[in-house]
């Protein structure tokens, strides 16, 4: 005969049910937390052990993963937890060539491997555009547009959209007021502004030099910086934000353009070797050795009264660089002297009154001396670079890699970018892609160096000038997204 429990029953029955619920959920939110820290079970020493989450992705997508030999069982893009320490990663699409990377698994962290370009296995090219004979071809910031020059005693460039399908060169000719008249010229393109409207050329006519600003939308409105301001410059820069405003070095002083105005500011530092560009109004430089054998490499912003000074070298025949770059919220500062590459950390002033505190991240050599030296992919990488080889700095790892350079010249040409962590090189006059530690590395095609390679926005094509055994010129692209 079934009786109504009491009420203290009742209440006392509820309480344990409350608190095993209670008990389910702290437990649930418990284990949940520690896999989303990447704690796992591993059943081959019986612990619970703290991984790191790893993401994968590849361009094109859809390629099969596999861990250490073992097939992960889902595309690209796709994620998983891995045990803490070394790993083989390989990646597979059908008419692609495999993508392999061993990495380091760190407890807690998180990996990005979600820039694994895949290359297909038949190179596919094709001619775009045929020319008796180029002398010069430089790709836009932007990579929308390629500026070819073929004759280059000719005042004319030809421009090429890279954004449509069909390639159709347009030929741009300089108006004769704009450069002066000689019995002999050359004109060299120099470099694109951030907007990939104005084009920087220098003009060599008889034993003078001079520096056009044209405009490629209105080429009537093109400019000749030296004539305009009568100045002879060794070096020209765009600014990061203006194409009518510009930086020049004037015999050792660097001073502000504004072909706007038509002014030319006071010397913003003097003494210079080099000098550089970060953000919109930061010089960077080096100096030339003073009486006591010193140099130094410093900085100046508009508006500060002298420039600032972040490292003082006695030594007055080793190469001398100096980059700045920023990784997220961090500005970092990278020197070398010779083969030496010292990187810190520490935010820059713009005022000549606040101290200067910069902190020691890392030291790296390049054996052979550093010829160029360069930050990348939003200051992630910081690159020297020699004609041999080059060494990368990755501050998101804390490690650097030193890769060799195939077919190393004698001539050291600064690496390009086809994307934000692919390298290619024209050494030997063959196309080869490196990734920013060097592996992966790829040969594309026979190209004519000293030009360059970019890739369309689609990421479909890779364009680049190529020539044929008789002699004729091309705009070749090759086909990477199958």
């Amino acid at each position: 005969m079934y009786r109504q429990p009491s009420k203290q029953k009742i209440i006392i029955q509820r309480a344990i049910i409350y608190a095993l619920m209670t008990v389910s959920v702290i437990g649930l939110v418990v284990v949940l937390a520690f896999v989303m820290l990447g704690y796992q079970f591993d059943s081959s020493d019986g612990k619970i052990e703290q991984g790191g989450l790893v993401q994968f992705d590849s361009r094109p997508s859809g390629a099969t993963v596999s861990i250490d030999g073992t097939p992960f069982g889902t595309r690209t893009a796709s994620k998983t937890t891995m045990k803490a320490g070394s790993h083989d990663i390989e990646m597979r699409l059908k008419g692609y060539e495999s993508w392999k990377k061993s990495i380091a698994v760190v407890p807690g962290s998180v990996l990005w491997l979600n820039y694994a370009r895949l290359i297909p296995t038949e190179k596919k090219t094709s001619n775009e555009a045929t020319f008796n004979t180029v002398t010069g071809a430089l790709s836009s910031q932007d990579d929308k547009k390629m500026a070819i020059k073929e004759d280059a005693a000719a005042p004319s460039i030809t421009l090429v959209d890279l954004t449509s399908e069909d390639v159709k060169p347009e030929a741009l000719a300089l108006p004769e007021t704009v450069y002066t008249h000689g019995a002999t010229h050359q004109f060299t393109l120099d470099s694109w502004d951030d907007d990939g409207r104005y084009l920087l050329i220098k003009h060599i006519y008889d034993t003078a030099q001079e520096w056009l600003v044209v405009d490629t939308q209105d080429v009537k409105a093109s400019k000749n910086m030296t004539t305009l301001l009568g100045i002879q410059a060794s070096k020209v820069m765009f600014s990061n934000n203006d194409g009518m405003i510009l930086y020049a070095q004037i015999g050792s002083d660097v001073r502000k353009v504004n072909l706007k105005d038509t002014t030319l500011s006071r010397p913003l530092v003097g003494n210079v070797a080099e000098f550089n560009l970060y953000g919109d109004s930061m010089v960077t430089y080096t100096s030339l050795p003073d009486a006591d054998g010193n140099r130094t490499a410093g900085y100046i912003v508009d508006g500060m009264s002298a420039p600032r000074v972040i490292k003082t070298v006695n030594d007055s025949t080793s190469a001398l660089r100096f980059v700045v770059g920023r990784y997220f919220s961090e500005t970092f500062e990278a020197v070398s002297v010779g083969d030496t590459v010292e990187i810190m950390r520490g935010d820059l002033p713009r005022d000549n009154g606040a101290a200067i505190s910069l902190t020691r991240v890392a030291n790296f050599t390049l054996a052979g001396g550093v010829q160029h030296l360069s930050d990348h992919t939003n200051g992630r990488f910081i690159i020297a670079q020699n004609a041999a080889r080059f060494s990368t700095y990755d501050l998101e790892l804390s490690r650097s890699t030193v890769t060799e350079i195939k077919d190393a010249s004698a001539v050291p040409r600064e690496l390009g970018w086809l994307d934000e962590y692919t390298i290619w090189s024209d050494q030997g006059g063959t196309l080869r892609l490196y990734e920013f530690d060097g592996a992966n590395q790829h040969e594309l095609m026979k190209i004519v160096p000293g030009m360059t390679a970019v890739l369309s926005q689609n990421e479909k094509y890779l364009y680049a000038i190529t020539i044929s055994d008789d002699g004729q010129y091309y705009l070749t692209r090759l086909l990477l997204t199958l």
